[in-house]
């Protein structure tokens, strides 16, 4: 399939049916506290959710998302998508906890969608256009992340969180139609045997330094990313906050400018490749300082807005980034390097929220600050002792811009 510019309008189609597929792994997450109420399950027991979830996810990317280079990605993403609409309303009628978290799993697995399609996106669009593509699908995923949290909050409020659950279903019904719609005569970019290929995605790793960095860096902003939502709905339903259900949701909003900014940030990666690895670097230690201003914003909810800001902002640029450079690690396999890197985001999703919750749980909103700022500082270090290849990669180009410049 040859690469060329992909239209705007399908650009943002991609992005919606991402932003609407990756808000089902996050509905819980403002409800968490009504859910504990509801189902009769402890604080750590309901925050098992975001965590099963992820695992799913996690499995997912390793053993699904491999097979888009080998089977036709239409049937695929119908799927997924049917195993999505069938667990959400499972959950909707869930019993228990334990069954919430088993039904959280397919959610997650389900979930795995968002790589597959921006890995057809990522090999439909040429080098000029990558980054822009990228960043309105990608600005979609958090959009869709961050507005399911003010959605979920708005609808529980109104009927219960089960609903919310009836109405997630739904919505991955009307996405299935659309993918069986929009997607027509893509065939497998490979011809390989199903175990070969789950095998060459871990043989990626192995060949090349820089997936192994920017899936480190991914995993450590993800985790970051995660242990602030998972504890923050906490926050907020307490004191010195007692917000409603609605007014934790509305407080997912601070994060949207954070997503508005994708498609912008895309562009100028595109414009300006050349420079990637120091701007990781910059905006890997604007997350860190972000959660110093999250945590002073543990009794003041200006603080605590403008640090979601700031952190959702610079958690986003590291994402676009890392994507635009992965996939160009190798052009004829962008369904396994989805499949890494987006699992390595998975493991960080696990770890961030379970590390969060259990710090939330012993020390309080601080505890979970510290881990997400941990989280941060990590990613930095790697950016700094780990980029050996990329920065070799990087000098190479600048080398080949200034040469083009002076003939």
């Amino acid at each position: 399939m040859s690469s060329q510019a992909v239209p705007t309008r399908l650009a943002l189609l991609f992005s919606v049916i991402c932003g609407v597929t990756t808000a089902n792994a996050y509905y819980a997450q403002p409800l968490l506290d009504r859910i504990a109420e509801d189902l009769h399950a402890s604080t750590a027991g309901v925050s098992l959710l975001v965590t099963t979830g992820q695992v799913g996810t996690a499995l997912g990317l390793l053993f699904i998302v491999p097979a888009a280079d080998i089977v036709r990605r239409q049937n695929l993403l119908t799927a997924l998508f049917v195993t999505n609409t069938l667990a959400l309303a499972g959950s909707a009628a869930a019993p228990n906890a334990p069954t919430l978290a088993v039904l959280a799993v397919f959610v997650g697995i389900g979930a795995v969608a968002i790589p597959v399609i921006s890995a057809y996106a990522a090999t439909l669009a040429d080098d000029a256009s990558r980054g822009r593509v990228l960043g309105v699908i990608m600005g979609g995923v958090l959009f869709g992340i961050l507005m399911s949290r003010t959605v979920a909050s708005l609808i529980a409020a109104a009927g219960g969180w089960r609903t919310v659950y009836v109405v997630a279903a739904v919505l991955m019904a009307a996405a299935t139609v659309v993918v069986r719609t929009t997607i027509h005569g893509d065939q497998p970019a490979l011809q390989k045997r199903y175990l070969a290929q789950v095998g060459s995605v871990l043989a990626q790793f192995r060949r090349s330094s820089i997936m192994r960095s920017r899936c480190a860096i991914g995993a450590c902003v993800m985790a970051a990313f995660t242990a602030f939502w998972t504890s923050v709905t906490f926050l907020l339903a307490g004191p010195p906050f007692e917000y409603s259900q609605i007014g934790i949701g509305l407080f997912a909003l601070s994060g949207v400018a954070g997503a508005l900014m994708a498609s912008g940030g895309g562009r100028l990666i595109d414009r300006y490749r050349h420079w990637r690895w120091q701007s990781s670097g910059v905006a890997l230690g604007v997350l860190a300082v972000s959660f110093g201003i999250l945590a002073l914003g543990r009794s003041s909810i200006v603080l605590l807005v403008l640090g979601a800001l700031v952190m959702d902002a610079a958690i986003q640029a590291v994402h676009v980034t890392n994507q635009s450079v992965v996939y160009e690690v190798d052009q004829q396999a962008r369904a396994r390097i989805a499949s890494g890197y987006m699992t390595s985001f998975a493991i960080g999703g696990v770890a961030g929220s379970y590390v969060s919750a259990q710090a939330f749980e012993a020390t309080g909103w601080y505890g979970a600050c510290w881990a997400g700022a941990g989280f941060a500082v990590l990613g930095l270090l790697v950016w700094l002792f780990g980029s050996g290849g990329e920065r070799a990669a990087q000098r190479s180009l600048a080398e080949a811009r200034l040469e083009s410049a002076t003939r």
